[in-house]
């Protein structure tokens, strides 16, 4: 049956329960009554006496049960009481079977009236469950709005008292990666970033176990080994003892939020360090260069064999870091506008590891180029930079020593540069903070040549991505604009 059909004689309205007649309907059940009604009134003046001719105003009864209206039921039963009192009247028993007569009209007003009484009730009954499953009907449906509206907007799980998870929609497994078969029984701890502290999962645990509303922003790694951030509503539900039996967590991905949350602090940051590099580049860098130029000239007086003359070295080792210190900070904090020409990829990667190999420190280092020849539409020293920053921490990844193997590929517009260590690779903790300006985990970093290099790569409208094998070593691909020739 479909939803807008209706039940014979009558429709139900939830703003008002009372059954709505249907005009046809009516007259028909009015006509057939009267029928019945004048057919058993002439048996019951042919057979004044017996039982069964009065007993037959039960189907007049019987009748308007289809009636829309419950009162309709007395109605017969007295229409029944009075054409068989009238009957009676009109064509009375002989005095021999008079009280035989009467007991059987009584008796069979009896059965008329307690009929009325069960088809009421009956009546009353189904007309409040039809109301009841009508409003159910429409709170399922409504239910059902709600979800889909829920489903459509929000990332949504549900999990037991334990924290196994029980229910997904189809968001949750988009942004997770993982299959619903995946994440099913299992907890959410699949999901964990490690970004977060045991002190903050302590406390969300401990707030929805005494069955509070828990409220915060988590960072989720998903099934690719990529971070999102979602903004999170955990609902406690609770059994009659005030006791959790499950949770519904209801989350928003904000991960693009976040990030330009970032930027901004970031852009903050370069604000207030451009005019710091600004005093150090006035006050520093011209007076370093004087110190250094001078030191060099009292070293190139000592004689070759002079004792003094390792420590002048060590002063001016010292002062290039400084200078190159200060360098790094001018190029991030006033990046210049790239100049861009084309430039023959290979032969620039060559060219930069030549350079590092003629440092006697990296004298163990070998470096292996793959791939090749590219052109990319780049500016050549800044290019160059970048490659001698990310060469320079794959030879310190592996205590300059090992293989490095650079290969150069095209894909999708763009030339790749993957330059790969086969050093111990990078912890996650550290490997999610490897972009932020001054972080570092050398004695001598200055935590900027990564920054740098990947600044350069998004002013070439490119990108540079770190990723870290299990089997250990480190890959560094720096993407820019292929360049044809």
């Amino acid at each position: 049956m479909q939803d807008n059909q209706k039940p014979p004689g009558r429709s139900i309205d939830l703003r008002n329960p009372q059954s709505v007649p249907d005009p046809r309907f009516q007259r028909k059940l009015i006509g057939l009554a009267a029928l019945l009604a004048g057919a058993t009134f002439g048996l019951d003046l042919l057979s004044p006496v017996g039982f069964a001719t009065g007993v037959l105003y039960v189907v007049l009864v019987l009748l308007s049960f289809w009636s829309p209206d419950p009162r309709d039921v007395f109605l017969s039963a007295a229409t029944g009481t009075v054409l068989t009192l009238l009957g009676f009247a009109l064509s009375p028993p002989p005095m021999a079977s008079l009280s035989s007569a009467i007991a059987n009209r009584i008796l069979a007003l009896f059965v008329v009236w307690v009929t009325a009484a069960v088809v009421h009730s009956k009546k009353l009954i189904d007309q409040h469950l039809e109301v009841s499953g009508a409003a159910l009907r429409v709170s399922l449906k409504e239910v059902a709005d709600i979800k889909f509206a829920l489903d459509q907007s929000a990332i949504v799980a549900i999990t037991d008292q334990a924290g196994l998870i029980k229910y997904v929609n189809d968001k949750f497994t988009e942004i997770s990666k993982y299959s619903r078969e995946e994440l099913l029984g299992r907890d959410h701890r699949i999901l964990s970033s490690g970004y977060h502290s045991k002190e903050f999962m302590r406390d969300l645990w401990q707030t929805i176990a005494r069955g509070q509303v828990w409220r915060g922003e988590i960072r989720n790694l998903a099934k690719d080994g990529t971070f999102y951030w979602v903004d999170t509503t955990i609902v406690p539900f609770l059994n009659a003892e005030r006791k959790p039996y499950q949770y519904l967590a209801i989350r928003s991905d904000i991960t693009e939020r976040k990030r330009q949350e970032e930027e901004l602090a970031e852009q903050r940051a370069l604000a207030r360090l451009g005019e710091m590099a600004a005093i150090v580049a006035h006050e520093v860098k011209n007076p370093l260069a004087g110190i250094g130029g001078a030191i060099q000239v009292i070293g190139d007086r000592l004689p070759v064999d002079s004792p003094d003359r390792p420590i002048i070295e060590e002063i001016l080792g010292r002062l290039r870091a400084l200078h190159a210190l200060i360098q790094d900070l001018l190029v991030f904090a006033r990046p210049k506008a790239p100049r861009f020409e084309v430039v023959e990829v290979r032969s620039l990667v060559e060219d930069t590891a030549a350079l590092l190999l003629k440092d006697p420190e990296m004298k163990s280092i070998d470096v292996g180029i793959e791939g090749g020849p590219e052109h990319a539409k780049a500016d050549r020293e800044l290019l160059r930079g970048a490659l001698q920053n990310l060469l320079l921490n794959a030879a310190q990844a592996m205590g300059r020593r090992g293989a490095i193997r650079v290969s150069i590929s095209r894909r999708d517009g763009f030339c790749s540069i993957s330059i790969r260590d086969a050093g111990p690779g990078i912890p996650a903790d550290v490997l999610e903070k490897i972009f932020v300006p001054f972080f570092t985990t050398k004695s001598r970093g200055t935590g900027l040549g990564l920054p740098v290099a990947r600044r350069v790569a998004e002013s070439h409208g490119g990108t540079l991505e770190i990723e870290t094998h299990a089997e250990g070593g480190t890959a560094a691909t720096l993407r820019v604009p292929i360049a044809e020739v």
